[in-house]
C-alpha cells in the first residue's frame, strides 16, 4: 500500500538512520582499580595516643553553681588583700578624737556638710564634719561627725538615730574602727548592720541601728526621733465634735440628703399617677 502513495507522503514512512555508536565516558564498575585492603595494626598505636575525649557539656544550673562558686573565691581573695593592709588608725583623713566622733550612714547622695551641721548642731558644738567620697570624688552616703564634748557625742548617739534628713532615715553609731578591738568593715565580712542576714523575713526592715542580741522594735527605736522632728512644729487645732447634723451624715450633708429624698419621693409620686392614667384610659 505505501508504494502507491505520493513521493512527499512515501517519505514520512521511510525509517531514519541508526544512532551512531559512541564509547562510555566512564568504565564499568569491575574495570576500575580498587583500593588495596589491609589491617588495622598499623593505626593501633596512634589510637592510643590520641587525646582523652573532651568532658562532658555542663548544665546551665551547674554553670551557675561554678561562677558562684569563682565569685565567692575572688571576693575572698579581695577581703584578704584588703586586711593586710587595712589599719584605720593611719587614715589621715580620720576625725583627731574618735571617742567623740559618730558615723551617720545612709543619707542621701545630694546631702552637705552645711545640712549635718543645721541637723547636728542642736546635740552640741562640731569640731568637724567628714563627708567620705569615693576615689573619683562622689559621694558614698555615710559621713563622721566629731563633737567638742563627748557627752554632746553620746546624746547625739541616743537621739539621732534614725532621724530623717533630706526625706531619708539615716543611722548614727559611734565609730567602731579605731575604738573597738577586732572590728571589721562591712566590706571586709564585719558590720552590724541588718539588711543583709539572709530572707525577706529575716532582713531588717525597720529603719535605725540594728543590734543582733535584741530583736527590732522600729516605734520605740525612733521615737525619740520623730519628737525631735515634731519639736518645733505647732500644735494641731483640736476637733469640733459638738457641731450639729444628724448622726448618719454631716452637717453640710444634711440639707442635700433631705432634698434628694424630697425628690424621690416626688418622682414615685407622679409614676403611679401616669399607671393610673393608663389604666383609665384602657
Amino acid at each position: 500500500m505505501t508504494s502507491r502513495l505520493p513521493p512527499d507522503l512515501f517519505q514520512l514512512f521511510t525509517p531514519r538512520p541508526p544512532l551512531p555508536h559512541v564509547p562510555p565516558a566512564d568504565r564499568a564498575p569491575d574495570d576500575k582499580p580498587r583500593p588495596a585492603l589491609s589491617g588495622i595494626a598499623q593505626y593501633v598505636t596512634e589510637l592510643r595516643q590520641a587525646p582523652p575525649p573532651p568532658p562532658p557539656a555542663e548544665t546551665p544550673k551547674e554553670r551557675r553553681a561554678r561562677i558562684k562558686r569563682e565569685h565567692a573565691v575572688q571576693a575572698r581573695d579581695g577581703i584578704l588583700r584588703g586586711l593586710s593592709t587595712w589599719d584605720p588608725s593611719l587614715n589621715l583623713q580620720a576625725t583627731e578624737d574618735p571617742y567623740k566622733t559618730i558615723i551617720v550612714a545612709r543619707l542621701n547622695y545630694d546631702t552637705t556638710e552645711k545640712d549635718l551641721r543645721a541637723e547636728f548642731e542642736p546635740f552640741g558644738d562640731i569640731a568637724s564634719v567628714k563627708m567620705v567620697s569615693d576615689t573619683d570624688g562622689s559621694f558614698c552616703g555615710y559621713a563622721f561627725v566629731e563633737f567638742e564634748r563627748e557627752a554632746d557625742m553620746r546624746e547625739a548617739f541616743r537621739r539621732a538615730d534614725a532621724m530623717r534628713i533630706l526625706g531619708r532615715r539615716i543611722v548614727v553609731d559611734v565609730e567602731r574602727g579605731r575604738t573597738v578591738k577586732g572590728w571589721l568593715p562591712r566590706r571586709f565580712g564585719g558590720g552590724l548592720g541588718g539588711t543583709r542576714l539572709g530572707g525577706k523575713d529575716l532582713n531588717q526592715k525597720a529603719p535605725g541601728r540594728f543590734d543582733p542580741a535584741m530583736p527590732p522594735e522600729p516605734e520605740r527605736r525612733y521615737a525619740d526621733a520623730r519628737a525631735h522632728e515634731r519639736s518645733d512644729r505647732p500644735p494641731p487645732p483640736p476637733r469640733d465634735r459638738d457641731s450639729g447634723g444628724s448622726r448618719a451624715y454631716p452637717p453640710q450633708r444634711a440639707a442635700s440628703r433631705s432634698h434628694y429624698d424630697s425628690r424621690n419621693r416626688d418622682r414615685d409620686r407622679d409614676r403611679g399617677r401616669d399607671y393610673d392614667r393608663d389604666r383609665d384610659r384602657d
